[in-house]
């Protein structure tokens, strides 16, 4: 084999390394990565609650408050579907494999009787509490650095290259209820 050959061979490998490590290590740049700023936020309604993305792409699962009467509807009291953003941002349902493995809850009623503790079906660590303000507009708090905040979103940081996604880290992001400070924690895999 030429030297040039081989030089162009040995230089392409050591290129290439830093894109495949990236891809299987669970340490390193890949943990680094949070939510790019050209991601959409979904846009804010009188129901909206939280929403999901991930590094995969831009489409995003929008949780709302399923409500009746100005209450949550004790049978479903979120509202949980895509917004396709691949696709003008149209809704789509969950499936039921994405709602029973994924992005779909529990929920159980709270003290008071009019308000929620949500448990998400992909990480059951954490409880949701959903409740509305003074005002009657629906919350979704939860315990974010130890502070007691408004869910605002949640990132989602894999490696979707194998039948399972490989979770590497989950960002939780809030406003403090307290002082209107802005939160995130990392949850690492």
């Amino acid at each position: 084999m030429s030297k040039p050959v081989l030089i162009t061979i040995l230089f392409s490998a050591i290129l290439a390394m830093p894109l495949f490590s990236q891809g299987t290590a669970k340490t390193g740049p890949m943990t680094l990565l949070s939510r790019p700023a050209d991601f959409p936020t979904p846009p804010k309604t009188a129901k909206s609650l939280f929403f999901i993305q991930r590094n995969k792409n831009k489409n995003t699962v929008a949780y709302d408050a399923n409500l009746v009467g100005g209450k949550f509807d004790p049978s479903n009291p979120i509202d949980a579907y895509w917004l396709r953003y691949g696709s003008n941002g149209e809704r789509k349902e969950l499936t039921w494999t994405q709602s029973t493995f994924a992005y779909g809850y529990s929920s159980r009623k709270d003290g008071t009787g009019k308000g929620f503790y949500i448990t998400l079906t992909a990480y059951d660590k954490r409880k949701i509490h959903l409740k509305t303000d003074s005002n009657g507009k629906p919350l979704a708090t939860m315990t974010i650095n130890g502070k007691n905040c408004q869910l605002n979103y949640i990132w989602v940081f894999a490696d979707d290259t194998s039948k399972w996604p490989d979770v590497y880290h989950v960002d939780l992001h809030g406003t403090e209820l307290a002082t209107g400070k802005k939160q995130m924690e990392r949850i690492n895999n």
